[in-house]
């Protein structure tokens, strides 16, 4: 419960599905009528032929918080990975929350299911009945799938009830799509003669099935007869309009709510509640009631609607890909999206997409969500505040407002190369049109942003390899290639009448090495090149051109200020000595040369040589101490 409210969590994919569509419309109708409200979460992925979604699709079902939310609904049907069902029921009932499912039950839970079989008996029995059809075939999903098994069982039980002998065994495989229907029409076809009708188990076969027939000069129902199933839109849109069967969604919703007021109220449910299918007459029987049907100019026009409103969300959302990932800046993303003017609409996207030194493809990275979510769109809000920041736990930065309206929270997951890198709340008015954009807003924005980290990551990455190559891996100062390439924008931001050219070689490396080691002899040189940044300011340049060579190049202003250089090198090695785990005193030979603005580099260095050999053959070449 949240704010009084009581809170109901339906797990499913594809809210924007017409039929999924339908029971949400029913379910948020009856639930805030009863005073509760809505929580889907749902993927956008259709797991209905075995695509099961990894890391990031799978995610959205960890936001459910049972601090909160009072009933967990799973539309078993719609999800295909029995472990992924089993994995919510199971945290639910950690929880010690009820679960209803929808479609496929589970023990411990109260399932709600459609009578399909109930659609495949009216249809068959309404040709028998009303029409005096002795000859049928049924067209079934696929071979040995359970769903289309269950069908195939109950026409056979009512064709043998109804001793129609000769049609028991005519059964064809349309796998509940077009392609494969029109493989069953073709064996059909064959026939010597066509059966009286033909029962279709979906929609989409038998409009599949009638427009083949109509090809080849059928006519439907002059010539046969064809059911089908669901009622879809497309059937009751057909011509001739298709008769088929669907299940009163307000009576599954009323059913579901009815449980769940007992569930509060402490009373015993059912283990099962059907959910029973009515007949559609259409014209493919020969009805001459086509009831419920659409006008062909209606659904044209509904289409097309559906078809422009998601082109316009492409193209916009394209056009949006490209901005970004011209000049990669994620800020820009709030006020393009302002002026789309979108409905109810929040983007959260993990703390650690703006860290572009995390690579989002290694295996080691998480697929959930970041304890924080950076709130990167809020519609309503103004962009000037944004982004903001909140904890995974409050959801949403509007959470108690959004709960407070009565329309249901869809929450979908922004995910790329299966790693999760967001969500989406959305909270618009409860209808067709605005349920249909759901897909192609969550899969844009998961691809901008995805994109966005890809692109910022590859930015470092070639930062990271540019560094490498100029950079020595030792002492991190520029190597002689990243000195000479950095050189020339040095003299261009300078404007200084003289230069100090200085080279610096560390005293007795050799010896240090003999007696010490190699990787003390490493720490020797890592300590002179520390002694030698300490020169470093936007004045000057430093880099290691050899083993224990140095080069630095100073801005200077007066002559006289070159002879801090070697003052500050030779401070910084007797003043931090004490510091280091160095087993030696570590000194450096140090040669400056002062040169007018335009010199000869090279030139200089040579010079500059010259005089650090001439300071180090003064010194007594002693052995480290």
């Amino acid at each position: 419960m949240y704010l009084d409210y009581p809170v109901i969590g339906l797990c499913m994919v594809r809210a924007d599905d017409e039929r999924n569509f339908i029971l949400i419309e029913a379910l948020s109708k009856k639930i805030h009528a009863a005073g509760a409200r809505l929580m889907i979460y749902q993927s956008t992925t259709n797991m209905y032929w075995q695509y099961k979604p990894e890391g990031g699709e799978r995610m959205v079902y960890n936001l459910v918080d049972y601090s909160y939310v009072d009933l967990m609904i799973v539309f078993s049907e719609i999800i295909n990975d029995d472990d992924l069902i089993d994995s919510i029921i199971a945290n639910a009932k950690a929880h010690n929350k009820p679960v209803f499912t929808i479609g496929k039950a589970r023990p411990g839970c109260t399932n709600f299911d459609f009578l399909y079989v109930d659609g495949i008996e009216r249809a068959i029995r309404h040709v028998v009945d009303v029409h005096g059809c002795r000859e049928l075939c049924f067209v079934a999903g696929p071979e040995g799938e359970p769903t289309s098994e269950a069908r195939i069982k109950k026409y056979k039980e009512t064709v043998t009830e109804l001793e129609l002998t000769n049609s028991k065994d005519r059964i064809y495989y349309g796998g509940y799509w077009s392609e494969p229907a029109k493989v069953a029409a073709a064996d059909i076809l064959k026939l010597k003669q066509l059966p009286e009708a033909i029962i279709c188990a979906n929609d989409m076969m038998a409009i599949t099935i009638a427009d083949i027939f109509r090809e080849k000069g059928i006519h439907v129902p002059q010539d046969v007869i064809i059911t089908g199933l669901d009622n879809t839109i497309e059937a009751r849109a057909n011509v001739p309009s298709i008769t088929t069967s669907g299940c009163d969604m307000d009576e599954m919703a009323d059913m579901i709510v009815m449980a769940f007021q007992k569930t509060q109220r402490g009373e015993e449910l059912s283990d099962e509640y059907l959910c029973h299918f009515s007949l559609v007459e259409g014209q493919s029987c020969g009805c001459r009631e086509s009831m419920d049907s659409m006008p062909l100019s209606t659904y044209l026009k509904y289409n097309i609607t559906k078809q422009n409103e998601k082109l316009y969300v492409e193209q916009s959302f394209h056009a949006i890909y490209e901005k970004i990932l011209g000049s990669p800046d994620i800020r820009q993303l709030p006020e393009i999206l302002d002026s789309m003017h979108f409905n109810s609409m929040e983007i959260m996207v993990n703390e650690d997409c703006f860290r572009r030194n995390i690579n989002p493809l290694s295996e080691g990275y998480r697929t959930g969500f970041d304890k924080r979510q950076r709130v990167i769109y809020q519609s309503g809000r103004d962009i000037s505040e944004l982004p903001v920041t909140i904890r995974l736990s409050d959801l949403s930065p509007d959470f108690d407002r959004l709960i407070r309206q009565e329309r249901p929270l869809v929450l979908s997951p922004l995910s790329f190369f299966s790693r999760a890198v967001g969500y989406l709340v959305y909270a618009p008015e409860v209808t067709n049109q605005n349920y249909h954009m759901v897909m192609p807003y969550t899969n844009s924005l998961s691809e901008i942003i995805g994109s966005y980290i890809m692109v910022r990551h590859l930015e470092f990455n070639a930062e990271q390899m540019d560094r490498m190559a100029r950079h020595d891996y030792l002492t991190d100062l520029y190597n002689r290639t990243g000195f000479y390439s950095r050189l020339p924008q040095f003299f261009r931001s300078t404007d200084a009448p003289y230069y100090a050219v200085t080279t610096v070689d560390m005293d007795g490396l050799k010896l240090v090495n003999d007696r010490y080691g190699h990787e003390t002899g490493d720490l020797a040189i890592r300590y002179i090149s520390r002694a030698v940044a300490s020169v470093g300011d936007e004045n000057s340049i430093c880099g290691r051109f050899g083993g224990d060579e140095f080069m630095i190049c100073t801005a200077l202003e007066r002559k006289e200020d070159a002879d801090i250089i070697s003052r500050k090198i030779h401070g910084y090695l007797s003043e931090h000595r004490a510091n280091t785990s160095l087993p030696c005193e570590v000194t450096a030979s140090i040669g400056t040369i002062i040169m007018e603005k335009g010199f000869d580099f090279d030139e200089a260095m040579k010079l500059s040589d010259a005089q650090m050999y001439k300071e180090k053959s003064g010194k007594k070449n002693r052995r480290p101490e």
